[in-house]
């Protein structure tokens, strides 16, 4: 029965811990569904790409986003937020993904998740297309030529076969992860630019019941 109390006890002091001791959450905004960046994020053009996942207590969870928006007249910011459960659960393949934006010209904003950067691709103020090897590829202009580093592109190409893709991916509301799957939790280019995340996550789970168990073993018999 004492080693019940005890356990029991230690529980509950775990679990007090798990919240108190969490990163501070003064100053960063919750959003508990995918329009809170709507409301979050002001100006136009702009892409918000979800570039890390992170949580934080033991049994009671609190859990982080972190997005780099990129503008196209100014250079990019990454902010941190905090999410509900179900948000970051329907975010998780996303990783690395174009996960809102929101269009100079009408203000239109959507929420389907898209490779990095799409609302830039086919705009004229950017760039251009180019042919190469019988291929209409996309290429920004020299003033704009950092944008694909901050997207993160690597060697990724966009075609306009790709692009009519992106359009028609968006239009119906279906995620895209560009071809070949490049982009999201098992796209290439994503796994390739984010490798700290990968590292983080395939830390070995802590089992409740092992952990205390060793604990106790350790401490009190």
């Amino acid at each position: 029965m004492n080693k019940f109390v005890l356990y029991f006890c230690l529980t509950l002091l775990y679990l007090g811990l798990s919240k108190s001791l969490a990163p501070t959450e003064f100053g960063i905004s919750y959003i508990s569904n995918k329009e809170g960046l709507s409301k979050l994020l002001p100006g136009a053009p702009l892409s918000a790409i979800l570039i890390d996942r992170h949580s934080t207590g033991f049994l009671i969870k609190t859990y982080y986003h972190k997005y780099k928006i990129v503008y196209g007249f100014q250079t990019f910011v990454d902010i941190i937020v905090r999410t509900s459960p179900a948000l970051d659960a329907e975010f998780a393949p996303f990783l690395g993904m174009s996960i809102f934006r929101r269009y100079r010209n009408d203000g239109t904003e959507t929420y389907t998740p898209l490779p990095p950067g799409s609302i830039f691709i086919g705009d004229k103020n950017f760039g251009r297309w180019i042919n190469n090897k019988g291929k209409d590829q996309w290429r920004f202009f020299r003033t704009y030529r950092q944008i694909p580093v901050y997207l993160k592109w690597e060697d990724y190409n966009p075609t306009k076969d790709e692009f009519s893709a992106i359009k028609i991916h968006e239009s119906e509301n279906r995620p895209y992860y560009g071809k070949n799957k490049l982009f999201g939790l098992d796209g290439k280019i994503t796994k390739k630019s984010f490798p700290d995340y990968y590292k983080r996550t395939k830390k070995q789970n802590i089992n409740f019941k092992t952990f205390f168990k060793n604990y106790l073993k350790e401490n009190f018999i």
